[in-house]
This record gives structure tokens, sequence and C-alpha cells, in this order.
């Protein structure tokens, strides 16, 4: 029978300008063409245009945008070309004659499904319409039938529990669906050996989703299923006998009489002499074990099995997908298809909504009708508020949803939540109490073990997670390496049902969380310790986001130390400012603690250049430190030696040379000539008298300190190389170019043993050698050093850190490039204003 039409051509209404003048293309070599440019999302629309468009077409043409895949009815569309094509023929020979795939993107990657597109695209990128309609007319020729006459295109025929018609604000999933499909339709092959058809388990938390990818996916491949779709619930309190039985007499068998066994019997008997069937089972409990998914499973081997759960034990049964998120893009769809968000204020407030929500089919589903009634401020505001739960009331505004479940999304979580053991409860609470980021599993096992009667914490926290995972209320992240150990996430909605419906976490666990991470951020100092610490840092923000105690403020002043090593000091003073307001709050004004916050905040002000701002701070804590402490306190005189710095940073190196005289004085009085403290304004002397150009002076002081410090700390201290390395830079200026690299070498030598390859100093250290080389003339060895300097410091500190950028610098210098060294003093510049230079 000839078909009605040559080509039904696909689209999204969106790209209808881009599409029409292939389709004229197309009419005008007297082809019949089917398109309309109705834009349509409900699933009875949609089926009726397969049916009346495609079924009655012998070759579908798509207009394959990136907009293309996430459109409902363009998936549907291509979704029955394709299973009609391999129906065809099972190998996918006539696919590419029967779809033509037109790509106008750059890429491939919006393609799907990838495994039969991705290779068998036309690139449309500037093809004239004439040339792709002759590339459609030559594949129609000797192309036979009508898609309708290769497989009918019908609704599908539903058995036993029939869910709703679909819902016309189902976004995305598209890949989900080909991925279930790829291992069904495998099997519906395998079917032809004999071998069984097999199972898909699709596994996620309450609300995710589950129950309408499975309609949808019914719907949407519900031709390649001729023997029918059997829905079932596995619901608790659900009866499997009396749903075979619903099942039984819809296929037309008798029933009466008959027991459950029987009836389960007969309906093998007439489900073995159908063709294929997709046996539907909706919401296996989480803890159903082998045993009673086996039960609820198709009962004869032409049936494929399609499970959706919470449950995660089960993961060895079949294919399990995991089913994710909504992406942005498809949560931005779903929030804003019932009133669209207009202005930047609503984008900006929808965005964050979103956050908040964490992108969560229901939670996004439920707030698209509240913000049709509230606005999209007046939603995300109620959503702020940490006295009520805003989604509940969007549940309320929300009417039914398309798979009936319930609206209110605490129910929905809670169902799994009270299932949970006191261990996984506790793991909950903590990750309540956190940022809603992946929590380190070192970091949880820490909390819970200063928990009382938490002797193993590990142990505990490895059994929590595997209970809450087991419920689909956290996913566990295995680690990638030693710097990136196990974690575990916990959706924003699981923290929030819990923090608004169960109470708040007990102070012992928030007292634990801040002294657990508090202890981690310790390590901040040392800069090779970072990879480890910026995982913690989302958690600190979350507990310091109020201040109300000295161990919260401690821990704050680790963030702010951690943001000052790694180069972050916008951040740094942020978290300075913070501390010092609270310990001023908490401790009072000439608390200690409060003076070294100070102290903390004007050092971060001196590293951005405003050196102005870090002095008179920095009086202020010298003027209270003299006053509370005496002259002659170790912390007056650290006091001292950081104002002397500020004041040589602002040019007035008298005024840091007299002040720094009294300190290296008073530290030699009191503290002896071999403390630390001591050796230190030693030091800084000397760089004072060597920004005064007194080279010989700064030469015998670090001699001297050289000297002491080997005595008191050996020959390999990271003290004792600062002091090397110190003196080789003044022997530079000195003119002793030998010298200095002498020195350097053995300072370079001694950090890559002691401190490593990568550490900041080791790097330092080959940026000065690499000084030294091109001061005596070697500039290929200078250049070879520096940019070895410049690919580590990148990797280890970024491409923006001001000491990489002082390395581009120091290469472009090397190579002559005067526009490059423009460029970079610019940029450093920049970060005068805001990083430590």
């Amino acid at each position: 029978m000839d078909a009605d039409y040559d080509v039904f051509f696909s689209y999204a209404h969106a790209d209808r300008d881009a599409a029409l003048p292939v389709i004229t293309a197309l009419k005008s070599r007297k082809l019949r063409v089917f398109h309309d440019e109705t834009e349509i999302t409900d699933g009875q629309s949609i089926r009726r245009r397969i049916v009346e468009g495609l079924g009655r077409a012998r070759m579908l043409v798509a207009w394959y945008s990136a907009i293309y895949p996430t459109r409902r009815a363009c998936q549907w569309e291509l979704t029955s070309a394709l299973v009609a094509a391999l129906h065809e023929f099972p190998d996918g020979r006539t696919v590419e004659r029967r779809i033509l795939a037109l790509n106008p993107e750059a890429g491939a990657g919006h393609l799907q499904p990838a495994d039969i597109l991705a290779k068998k695209y036309v690139d449309a990128r500037g093809a004239p319409a004439e040339e792709l309609a002759d590339r459609a007319a030559a594949l129609l020729e000797g192309l036979a039938g009508s898609f309708g006459e290769v497989q009918a295109f019908g609704g599908p025929l539903w058995h036993g529990g029939n869910p709703r018609a679909g819902s016309s604000r189902f976004v995305g999933r598209f890949p989900d669906m080909w991925r279930i499909d790829g291992r069904l339709s495998k099997n519906r092959i395998a079917l032809i050996t004999g071998d069984s058809v097999g199972l898909v388990q699709v596994q996620g938390m309450g609300g995710i989703g589950k129950t309408l990818l499975a309609e949808e996916y019914a719907r949407r491949f519900g031709a390649a299923y001729p023997g029918g779709i059997m829905w079932l619930s596995a619901a608790k309190g659900q009866d499997l006998g009396a749903q075979r039985q619903v099942i039984a007499e819809s296929l037309g068998i008798a029933t009466a009489g008959f027991g459950p066994d029987a009836v389960a019997g007969l309906l093998k008997g007439r489900l073995a002499g159908r063709e294929t069937y997709l046996w539907v089972v909706d919401d296996l409990p989480p803890d159903a074990g082998t045993a009673e998914l086996n039960a609820w499973s198709a009962p004869t081997a032409n049936g494929a099995t399609l499970v959706t759960t919470r449950g995660t034990g089960l993961g060895g049964s079949g294919f399990v997908l995991r089913l994710g998120l909504l992406s942005d893009d498809e949560a931005h769809e779903l929030l804003t298809g019932r009133r669209p968000a207009r202005g930047d204020g609503e984008q900006a407030a929808a965005r964050e909504i979103l956050a908040l929500l964490g992108n969560h089919a229901l939670a996004v589903d439920v707030a698209g009708a509240a913000v049709e009634m509230l606005g999209y401020a007046g939603f995300r505001d109620r959503l702020r508020d940490p006295a009520d739960d805003a989604t509940e009331l969007a549940a309320e505004l929300a009417g039914d949803l398309p798979t009936g479940h319930a609206r209110q999304i605490a129910a929905t979580l809670l169902d799994s939540i009270d299932r949970l053991d006191p261990a996984g409860l506790r793991f909950l609470h903590l990750a309540a109490l956190l940022a809603p980021a992946p929590i380190p599993l070192s970091l949880a096992a820490d909390v819970l073990a200063r928990l009382p009667g938490g002797d193993d914490g590990l142990a505990e926290a490895a059994r929590a997670v595997k209970a809450a995972a087991r419920e689909a209320l956290a996913e566990h992240i295995p680690g990638g390496g030693e710097d990136a150990g196990d974690a575990v996430s916990v959706h924003v909605l699981v923290s929030r049902t819990l923090r608004f419906h169960r109470g708040t976490p007990p102070p012992a666990m928030r007292d634990a969380a801040v002294a657990a991470l508090t202890e981690a951020m310790e390590e901040a100092e040392d800069i090779r310790n970072h990879a480890p610490l910026l995982p913690l840092v989302p958690h600190a923000r979350a507990l310091t986001g109020d201040l109300p105690d000295a161990p919260t403020a401690t821990l704050l002043v680790w963030l702010g130390r951690l943001n000052d090593e790694r180069g972050a000091y916008a951040d740094a003073e942020a978290d300075h400012r913070r501390t010092f307001e609270a310990s001023k709050r908490l401790l009072g004004g000439e608390h200690p603690g409060t003076l070294t916050s100070m102290n903390n905040l004007a050092a971060t002000l001196g590293a951005q250049g405003d050196h102005g701002g870090a002095r008179a701070l920095q009086e202020q804590v010298l003027a209270l430190r003299r006053r509370v402490l005496g002259d002659e306190h170790p912390d007056t005189l650290t006091s001292m030696n950081n104002l002397a710095a500020t004041l040589g940073a602002q040019g007035d190196h008298g005024g840091a040379r007299a002040l720094l005289e009294q300190v290296l004085a008073l530290s030699r009085q009191v503290l002896g000539n071999e403390h630390p403290a001591t050796l230190t304004s030693m030091n800084n002397l000397a760089h004072t008298l060597n920004a005064q150009g007194d080279h010989g002076g700064a030469r015998a002081l670090q001699e001297q300190v050289l000297e002491l410090i080997r005595q008191v700390l050996g020959d390999e201290h990271p003290d004792t190389l600062t002091s090397m390395n110190n003196l080789a830079e003044t022997l530079r200026a000195q003119g002793d170019h030998g010298g200095a690299r002498a020195l350097q070498e053995q300072v370079l030598a001694l950090r890559r043993r002691v401190l490593g390859g990568e550490h900041p100093h080791t790097l330092t250290s080959m940026n000065n050698l690499a000084g030294t080389l091109g001061a005596q003339g070697d500039h290929g060895g200078a250049r070879a050093l520096l940019e070895q300097v410049l690919a580590l410091r990148r990797r280890v500190l970024g491409a923006e850190h001001p000491a990489t950028l002082r390395t581009i610098n120091d290469l472009a210098a090397t190579a002559g490039l005067r526009p490059i060294m423009r460029l970079i003093s610019t940029m450093l510049s920049k970060f005068r204003r805001r990083s430590r230079p």
C-alpha cells in the first residue's frame, strides 16, 4: 500500500525559521511532506499526530538542533520512528534510510540515542536547503511502506493498574529512557533465541520522578510491546494476587472460583502465548529482598520487567538505573512552565528556588504551582524562612500530581527517614547541620566518634551511610585517590525535611562537628594539605553562618587562614572581619583573642595593598597590647614587628628600621639570642636594611641568623632553609651571583627532599635560582626552570595566584616579551589591591 506522505518533518517550534527552507525544498521536488507548525505537549495530541502523520509517512526527517531533544513531542516522534525502524529490521539496516537527522550544531553531544544517531547524522551547518532535500530524496528511492505498516501506531494496551494519561509537564529524561530501552530491546531480540528478557530497576529517592519516567517510557515505547503494558503497584499494602486477577480478567481469563495460585498459573499460560509485553512494578518497597523481587517480576520469558524502587539493596539484580536529579535546564523548564520568569529579578529568584530545592522533580513541580500564585520572589522568600516549610504550602497549591502520589514532599521523604536505624538517623542529622555538598566520610567518622559512645566512628559512619543509601536518602561517592577519599551526598530536601519535621540535631553533634572541622583546618598553614581541606570548606561555612560561641569563631579564624594561604584574600578579609566582630562581642575588645583577630585582619588588608588600613589596625593592637600585656610581652613584640613591616611597605624604611631595632633589642633581652622570635626580628631588620641599600649590614645580620638557627634547629629545618634563601638574595643584590647560586642550589635540593617538589617554598627556590641564572647570563637555564615553576604553580596554586603571575612576568622578562610583561604588571596591580604582593 502506498504511503500518504513521503516525509514526516519533525522539528521544534522554536526552529521553525531554520526548518521551513528545507521543507520548502522537499516540496519543490514533488515530495509529500507532513509538518505541523502547532506546538503540542499533551500525550493524547502527540499520539494523534504520530498516528495520523508519522504512521502514514515513509521517512522521518528531524531538524535535530540543541533544542530538539528538550521538546517532548520531538522526542516522542523520533522514538516512535526508531522503534518502528528497529522492529522492521532489528539489526538497524533501515534506520539510516527511514530516519535522517539534520544537525545544525557544531557538536553531536545532544544527539540521543547516541549509539544510533551520533555517527549517522548529516551536518547541516551552512548547508543549502536544496542540498539537504537532495539527501532525503535519495534515501527515499525504493523505500517501500509507511511507518504504520512496519509497526502499528496506537496507544499502548494497558492492563492492571492504569496510570493517568501522562503529564504535559514531563521534562527531560530522554537519555534515561533510551538507557532503559537499550537494555530491554537487547532482550527483545534475545527472545528469538529463547533467552529470558531480563529486568531493569529504576532506583532513586522519593519524589525524584521514577513513576513518571516509567509511565512516559511505557507510552513512548508502547509500540515495542504489542503484548501490552501490565502495570502493578508493589507499595506496602498492595496485594500481588489481587492485581494478577485484575490483569487476568482484562485479558479475558475467567477467574471465578479459582484461588490466587491457580489464577497465577492461568495468567502465566495466557501471557506465554502473547507477543512481547512490558511488566511494570511500581514502588517496590526499599526493604524488598530477591525473593520478593522475583515474585513481583514478569511471570514469562517474553515479558520485560521494569521496576521502580527507592531501595538500593538489590543492585545485583538486572540492570540498575540510578535516576538522578533534573538538569539545571530541565528543572528551570519545569519550574517556569506555568508562569514564565520575566526579567533579571525573576530569573535570579528562579535560580535560587532551584538551588534551595536541589532540582528535585517533585519539589520543583509543586514549586511551579506556588510561583504561579505567589510570584518568584514571594516563594523564594518563603523558602528562605527557617521557621516554616514552604514546600508544604506549595503542595497545597499544586493540586493533583500526574502520578497520583502524595504531594507533600515531607511525607514522601519521611516514609524513608522513619525506617532508618539510630546510626542512620544520626548521620542525617549531621548532614542537616552541614552544607548540601558531598560530606567526606572521614569527617562523618570524626564527628560521630566525638559523640557519647562513639568509639569507632568509621564503622558507625559506614553502617549509617549504608542504611541511608539503601533508602536512597544518601549516595556513597567512592574516592578517587589519596587526596580524594570517599564522600557521601545527601540531598538538600532530605536535610530540610529533617530540620522542619524531626527537630534540630542535638547540641553535642554541632559541638563535635565544629571541633572536628577546626582540628582539620589547623593544617591550613601548609599548602600541601589544601587539597583534602577544600572539600571541608562548604561545611565549615555552613557552621559559621552565625557565630554563637568562641569555638565556632575559632573555626572561622582557621577558614580565614586557609584563604590567606591560598591567596583568596577577599574571602579571608571577610572571614577575619566577622571573627573580629564576634570576638569583641563574645570576649571583649581587649581580650588576646580579639587582638589576634585584629592582627589577622590587618595582615589581610596589607596583603591586598591597603597598607593604610592595616597600619591603623596594627597601631590599635600595639597600643592595647602595650597597655594590657606590657612592652616586653612576646605578643607586643609581634605587634611591633607587624607594624614595622607595614611601615616598610609604605616606603617608611627609616620608621620600620627604628621599630625593628627596638624589637630586636627587647627580644634579645627578654627571650634570648637564640629564641625563634629573636631570629625573626633579625631577619626582618635585615630585610629593611636591604630595602635601604645597606646590603652589607643585611648580610652580616643574615649570617648571624643562619649560624644561630643551624645550631638551634639543624641544617634541614624549614626556617634554616628560609634563612639560607634570604642570605642568597642579599648576595645576589651585592653582585655575588656565584655565592648566591651555590646557596640557592643547596636550598633547592634540601627543600625538594624535605618539603617535596611541589611545595610553594620549593617553587620559590626554583624561581629565585632562575633569577640568579639569568643574572649570570644563562637565560636558557633560567627559562627552562621558570617554565617548570609556572606549570607547577598553575596546578598547585591556580592560574591567577599572585605567585603564578609573578612567574609569568619573570618568564616574559627572560624571553624579552615586554608587551606580556606590561600585561602581567597590570594584572599584578589588581592583585595588590586584593592579594598578597
